[in-house]
């Protein structure tokens, strides 16, 4: 292979001298340019941080307020689950008054209107956790006073379900505050008594 003339030589080198290089300054440009992306990414995550934090700060203000209601539920049925469905009579006048309440208690649940998706969802899960429980008793009570007791036995599975999920939402619940660095407790009142398997209720 030959080798380049002086003048071959001398327009390569041309070529090379006039290839660009690193601008000075040009890295620095560049970040600068990125920052306010990075800040504004940083500020948007801060202020959704913060719309979680207020959001689950007025739910558990408004948990508070339900916990008496929620009480009077569990007292009921805590009361027919020590009877185990016995005595048809205490199991209806039992369950009965407070039938009314877990509706209306739905409806109040269903007034209120979380603001964050995450917290959206758990308040979702709840209500229908909630109005679960208001079938459940509702057929409980039917089933009572008709002196069904296969219908009986079924509508006590679905309480026990009911429970099960107010227990998955309660739990939920607990997993956003520990995301939110808030306190993981639900408000006093708000566990659901643990469904214990009862024993099949029986004619009085």
């Amino acid at each position: 292979m030959g080798t380049l003339s002086s003048k071959q030589r001398g327009a390569v080198s041309s070529k090379e001298a006039a290839a660009p290089g690193p601008v000075p300054g040009q890295g620095r440009a560049s970040f600068l340019l990125l920052l306010p992306l990075f800040c504004l990414l940083l500020s948007g995550c801060a202020s959704r941080e913060g719309a979680i934090k207020e959001d689950l700060t007025e739910y558990l203000d408004k948990a508070r307020l339900w916990a008496t209601t929620e009480e009077r539920i569990n007292t009921a049925i805590a009361a027919v689950r020590r009877d185990q469905f016995v005595h048809d009579d205490f199991v209806s006048n039992t369950l009965k008054p407070v039938v009314g309440i877990a509706q209306t208690y739905v409806k109040e649940l269903e007034s209120h209107h979380p603001r964050t998706a995450p917290l959206i969802n758990v308040h979702n899960e709840y209500i229908e956790a909630w109005r679960a429980h208001y079938f459940a008793m509702a057929a409980i009570v039917d089933a009572v006073e008709k002196k069904d007791y296969i219908q009986l036995a079924k509508d006590n599975s679905d309480l026990l379900e009911a429970q099960r999920s107010v227990s998955d939402a309660l739990a939920d619940l607990a997993r956003l505050l520990r995301e939110a660095k808030m306190r993981p407790e639900p408000p006093p009142g708000q566990t659901a008594p643990s469904p214990q398997p009862s024993a099949t209720p029986a004619p009085s």
